[in-house]
């Protein structure tokens, strides 16, 4: 087995405590490979369990002999302390850094959009010309530049990997800050606000619906929904699944499809005459022969190395591909997760905490197979846990057939 290697959720659950404890309002991160505290409560107080709700269809995880899922892997951009986002000058530019994220940069990056130009428009009395030069095309780079370009900014877009192939393409979709400090409450509650409401107020066109998430557990990532503007979460005596006996909550959240936002995002920028120069940055110094007299910085993980920032690691995640099964209409969540999307009914949960040198982004279909078993099992009725549920070298090709 790898080291370092854990298994959750968006909302952690005691059954399956994943190796990196999940910061809120500025908490750090575990230390240690043992097995971290139970995740903290919610942030506000738990409703009065209702009556059981009308049973929705369970989702079909029963793999057909020879089939074979899709596997993708990414790498979550996680920054200790609190993500970036504020000004600094470097080359002569101002430097506006929107980066470290974690799991959480769909849900954030309307919000860090808005921040973005907030921090430009205080700032352009001071600059020499409107040319904006954004770096990162994924998720954070194209809400910026949409958002400046809307703004009257002039706007070009480098980077050196674009849609369909950046790690926003190998999100899950849901609107939960997941992975992600912060430094400032208050700053982060405005800003999951901000973002809560351009998403919605982008619709469906964006990829955006409203979607309820069914946990086993109380989600202080979750509760952030309804601060940010969601209806108030429901504690049920039993979740609405044939199988399953035990209580949980159901959370009003968003779904946001990857695939949808990021080919709209890029539609948007072409129609204002933007389309992003593919192009590598080795260091800060070489913003100096860009145009302009700002720079974004959305580099996400690949400012570890062009910023020098040692706060920056990566947390792998394993995403399983199935075909779309439409009459899934919610959102589950707490050991694993399962998002129905229009392209894929979307399995994954998994939390990968590796030291640099163990970095990468190939999928292990031997976490995929397990992902896709834990899930299976929560919706088959199979807690408390199974004992296969101990390691990853309990699996053979008997266990997902």
């Amino acid at each position: 087995m790898l080291q370092r290697r854990a298994f959750a959720g968006a909302a952690a659950a005691a059954w399956f405590a994943p190796a990196f404890a999940r910061a809120q309002d500025g908490g750090a991160p575990a230390t240690s490979d043992a097995t971290p505290a139970p995740p903290a409560p919610p942030t506000t107080p738990a409703p009065p369990a209702t009556p059981r709700r009308a049973t929705l269809p369970s989702p079909n995880l029963a793999l057909a002999r020879g089939e074979r899922p899709q596997f993708i892997a990414g790498l979550r951009p996680h920054r200790a302390g609190s993500y970036r986002l504020e000004t600094e000058t470097a080359s002569g530019k101002l430097v506006i850094h929107n980066y470290g994220h974690g799991g959480g940069g769909i849900t954030m990056s309307w919000g860090c959009a808005a921040g973005v130009l907030a921090l430009l428009q205080a700032q352009r009395a001071t600059l020499k010309d409107t040319k904006v030069a954004v770096l990162g095309a994924g998720v954070m780079g194209l809400t910026a530049a949409v958002l400046l370009a809307e703004a009257g900014y002039d706007v070009a877009v480098y980077a050196q990997h674009i849609t369909p192939n950046t790690t926003s393409d190998k999100a899950g979709g849901q609107w939960a800050p997941t992975l992600v400090e912060n430094d400032n409450a208050t700053k982060f509650k405005g800003l999951l606000k901000s973002a809560y409401s351009i998403h919605l107020t982008r619709g469906a066109t964006y990829g955006v619906s409203e979607r309820d998430n069914y946990t086993l557990q109380a989600s202080p990532e979750l509760v952030y929904a309804q601060m940010a503007g969601a209806a108030a979460p429901e504690q049920l005596a039993r979740l609405p699944f044939s199988h399953v006996r035990h209580g949980g909550y159901r959370y009003p959240t968003l779904l946001v499809e990857p695939p949808v936002l990021m080919k709209r995002l890029m539609a948007d920028l072409k129609a204002r005459g933007v389309t992003p120069i593919v192009r590598t940055f080795a260091s800060a110094s070489e913003i100096a022969t860009l145009p302009g007299s700002a720079v974004v910085n959305c580099l996400g993980l690949g400012a570890r190395e062009v910023w020098a920032d040692k706060k920056l690691n990566g947390i792998k995640g394993v995403l399983a591909f199935l075909p779309p099964q439409p009459s899934l209409t919610y959102l589950y969540s707490g050991i694993g997760y399962l998002f129905p999307r229009k392209d894929h009914l979307v399995v994954g949960g998994s939390i990968e905490d590796l030291t640099l040198p163990q970095e990468n982004e190939t999928p292990d279909p031997k976490m995929g197979y397990l992902i896709i078993k834990i899930v299976r099992a929560v919706f088959d009725g199979a807690l408390p846990a199974p004992p296969w549920l101990s390691g990853l070298d309990r699996l053979s090709d008997k266990d997902w057939m």
